[in-house]
């Protein structure tokens, strides 16, 4: 399915920090006891997973880049990351266990999340490869 954008890519990778951050950020998280405005229930976790900004066409338009989730749900998922994404398209490398997804995310938001950024969306479609191959430098 992809031809020249298969070519080995770097990776941007996490940086110890926002590890650290995103940690923190679970750690010291409070439970909400009000109603629940989402269909699907939202679970906090801090995974590294691998994005790369895409185009329309779920082409690259970018490189790879490690970020660390947030909260994922059966239809969204919300992440940390160390820079302003300005894209409306993510594809989105999840591993978990002995299981690979790649998902197209239709992004819904952006905000500060104190020295870092956080950003979320939902799950518009299943790839069936990674758009990138890519390496850790």
């Amino acid at each position: 399915m992809f031809t020249e954008t298969n070519l080995c890519r770097p990776l941007k990778k996490l940086p110890q920090e926002l590890s650290d951050f995103a940690k923190r950020q679970f750690l010291n998280s409070t439970v909400y006891k009000g109603g629940e405005r989402r269909q699907d229930k939202r679970h906090t976790m801090a995974i590294p997973v691998v994005v790369v900004p895409l185009d329309e066409d779920n082409q690259p338009v970018g490189d790879p880049i490690e970020v660390i989730t947030r909260d994922v749900s059966p239809t969204s998922i919300g992440f940390f990351h160390t820079e302003p994404l300005d894209v409306n398209r993510l594809a989105v490398q999840l591993k978990l266990a002995d299981t690979e997804v790649n998902l197209v995310v239709l992004m819904e938001w952006q905000a500060d999340a104190g020295p870092f950024y956080g950003m979320g969306g939902v799950y518009v479609e299943k790839l069936e490869d990674f758009p990138v191959d890519f390496e850790t430098v």
